[in-house]
C-alpha cells in the first residue's frame, strides 16, 4: 500500500500526511500516530479532541508490548522503547497474556500506574514537533531543522492552525510549557471516514520499517499486533486486507 492509496481531500493536505514517515529512524513516529488512532477510536472520534503527551505515550507503550514481550522485536538501534519496557518490569495478568483485554485497557492501566516520566519527557522531547514537519515545511524554511524546529514549531502551528490545517497543534505556543495536542476537527472527521485505509497505510509502513529492524526474523507482519480481534473495530479488521491487497509482499516474508 503505497501513501498515493490515501484518500484524496480538497480541504486537506493529503501529500502531508503520506509525507510522515519519509527519513524515519526510530519507531517513535510510528507508534505515536498509531497510538493516535487507536486513542480516537476510543473516544469515538470526537472533535476538538485534546490529548495529553502521557496518555499517548502510555499507548506507544502499550503498542509496543506485545511485539517486544512476545518477540523480542528490535524497534532500532538507538530506539528507548524497549528499554523502557525491560526497566518497567510489568506485572501482568491472565486477561492480558490471553489478550482477553481487547482495549489494551488492562494494559495501560498497569503502564500509567508506572514511574514513566522519563519516557514521557523523551519521546515528547522531540516527536509531536518533528511530526508535524511535512504540514508546515513552508512555514519553517529558513528555520534550523535540528535546533529550531521544536522551538518554533508550537508558535507555527497555532499560527496557522486554520490556514494550513495541520493535524493538530499544542496546548500552548512555548515548547517547555506543551503538555499535549489539540487535534483538528478536520483531520478527525477525515481519519473517521477513511480510518480502514489510514491504519491500513500506517501498519504498512510500520511493517517496511520493522522488517528492516528485523531482518533476520520470519513472519514479521504476525508479531505487530495481537492475534485478536478487537470488538471496537470489529467494522474496521479489513485494514490488513487493503495492506495485503495493495502491497507486493511475499508469503515468506509475512
Amino acid at each position: 500500500m503505497n501513501a498515493s492509496d490515501l484518500p484524496n481531500s480538497e480541504k486537506l493536505n493529503i501529500s502531508a500526511l503520506s509525507g510522515l514517515f519519509v527519513h524515519t529512524t526510530n519507531s517513535y513516529k510510528y507508534l505515536f500516530f498509531l497510538s493516535l488512532l487507536d486513542i480516537l477510536v476510543r473516544k469515538n472520534f470526537q472533535k476538538l479532541i485534546s490529548i495529553s503527551f502521557r496518555e499517548i505515550i502510555i499507548e506507544m507503550l502499550a503498542n509496543a508490548w506485545y511485539p517486544h514481550n512476545y518477540f523480542k522485536l528490535s524497534f532500532g538501534s538507538q530506539d528507548k522503547i524497549a528499554d523502557k519496557l525491560d526497566a518497567l518490569e510489568l506485572e501482568v495478568g491472565e486477561p492480558i497474556l490471553k489478550f482477553r483485554d481487547p482495549d489494551k485497557k488492562l494494559l495501560r492501566t498497569t503502564i500509567s500506574e508506572q514511574d514513566i516520566e522519563d519516557i514521557v519527557n523523551y519521546i515528547s522531547r522531540y516527536v509531536p514537533f518533528r511530526l508535524l514537519m511535512p504540514f508546515m515545511r513552508q512555514q519553517l524554511k529558513g528555520v534550523d531543522i535540528d535546533h529550531g524546529v521544536d522551538r518554533e514549531m508550537p508558535k507555527v502551528a497555532q499560527r496557522y492552525f486554520d490556514i494550513c490545517k495541520p493535524l493538530y497543534c499544542f496546548d500552548s505556543t512555548v515548547k517547555q510549557e506543551c503538555r499535549g495536542i489539540i487535534l483538528h476537527s478536520e483531520w478527525v472527521s477525515y481519519l473517521k471516514e477513511n480510518y480502514a485505509i489510514v491504519r491500513g497505510w500506517v501498519c504498512w509502513e510500520w511493517l517496511k520499517y520493522m522488517q528492516k529492524c528485523n531482518p533476520n526474523v520470519p513472519a514479521v507482519a504476525n508479531k505487530l499486533f495481537p492475534p485478536q480481534k478487537r470488538d471496537s473495530l470489529s467494522s474496521q479488521t479489513k485494514y490488513w486486507k487493503l495492506v495485503l491487497e495493495h502491497s507486493e509482499v511475499r508469503c515468506g516474508r509475512i
